[in-house]
């Protein structure tokens, strides 16, 4: 894989896709770290990872545009490498972070589902991120497909 990340073991599934991992801590010290309430952690989803295959990493959900959950992803809490990670099996070129979250309006894209979080924390809500370092032709219809789709006129990067 060229796209820097580590894969791991899958994640349970249910009858109805993936199960939503319960024992995600909101408040952790590493959290509140990258700047993070339990708040917003809490609305999505998203905390420190004490077991799993996320041990030790930001488990962060990743859902489609639909607002079906595919997989977590874990972010490095310090300067560890890669600073995102996802499990067997899950490819992130396939789905553009937040984008069950994106309304009518002008549509802000960040380098990292953290920035997304962190912008909600600021206030700003129509905030996706891709999930590869580098952006495939591909992500791009996908994005452009979603602008179109949730009547999303501009896109600003940040």
């Amino acid at each position: 894989k060229g796209d820097g990340s580590r894969n791991h073991s899958p994640q349970p599934m249910t009858e109805k896709g993936l199960r939503a991992l319960d024992y995600l801590q909101a408040s952790h010290e590493a959290v509140q770290a990258l700047g993070v309430s339990p708040e917003t952690c809490a609305q999505f989803g998203a905390g420190f990872a004490p077991k799993g295959i996320m041990r030790g990493r930001f488990a962060i959900p990743i859902h489609d545009r639909t607002g079906t959950l595919l997989a977590y992803c874990g972010r490095a809490v310090r300067d560890e490498s890669p600073s995102l990670i996802f499990p067997n099996g899950f490819d992130p070129r396939g789905a553009i972070f937040n984008a069950h979250r994106i309304v009518e309006g002008d549509l802000f894209l960040v380098r990292d589902p953290l920035q997304v979080l962190t912008a909600h924390e600021s206030g700003i809500e129509n905030v996706a991120a891709f999930l590869t370092e580098n952006v495939t032709a591909l992500q791009l219809e996908q994005l452009a497909a979603l602008m179109d789709e949730r009547k999303c006129e501009t896109l600003e990067f940040h």
